[in-house]
């Protein structure tokens, strides 16, 4: 058998291999094993009862309250800052002052 044909058969072999690796992995992915459910399955039901009114208005009364302390507390910070004079920029050298 010579050189050119031994190649020839190797990459035939390898080809097919690789051909073999790729469907077996598409085979892999779509397997029934994964854990995800059905389309029809209906979720379990909830452990924990719906909020009830008093509820909902307690927890939205405490947000509201919350944000408003959170606001507060953020348009005073910038005003406890003072900023600084200059800018700390200089002129350039043999530059004059502008009128």
């Amino acid at each position: 058998m010579s050189l050119r044909r031994r190649r020839t058969v190797a990459a035939r072999i390898v080809a097919g291999l690789a051909l073999s690796a790729a469907i077996a992995a598409l085979l892999a992915a779509c397997s029934p094993g994964a854990d995800y459910p059905s389309i029809l399955d209906k979720p379990a039901p909830r452990a924990e009862q719906p909020m009830n009114p008093d509820q909902v208005k307690q927890a939205t009364d405490a947000l509201i309250s919350d944000r408003s302390r959170l606001s507060a507390g953020s348009t005073q910070a910038p005003q406890q800052a003072s900023a600084p004079a200059t800018t700390g920029s200089t002129r350039p050298a043999g530059s004059t002052a502008k009128p």
